[in-house]
């Protein structure tokens, strides 16, 4: 499976169904995870919120890392978001 980057709008949680995750890019980065909070197992892609380089779940506003996954917030938790295995190719984000 494969994705363009350029079709990806910056700056947003863009699901990816068929691998349960979700790609954000920002500026030439890209940052794919799984899409589920490791604290109340919330969707990103639902009840996810991008602050800069962080992203929050709203469920129990659990903040994480956007580049690295780590959590900001080890009150709640201290698991980091899962990453997802991906390679880039040309213009593409390819899933391994």
């Amino acid at each position: 499976m494969k994705i363009k980057i350029r079709d990806l709008p910056e700056m947003a949680i863009v699901p990816i169904p068929e691998l349960e995750a979700f790609v954000v890019r920002r500026g030439g980065e890209v940052y794919v995870y799984r899409d589920e909070c490791p604290h109340a197992f919330c969707n990103f892609t639902t009840a996810g919120q991008l602050e800069g380089d962080h992203i929050v779940c709203t469920c129990h506003w659990c903040k994480f890392d956007l580049r690295t996954g780590a959590s900001l917030t080890p009150e709640l938790t201290a698991e980091p978001l899962r990453k997802i295995s991906y390679r880039v190719e040309g213009e593409y984000i390819v899933f391994t």
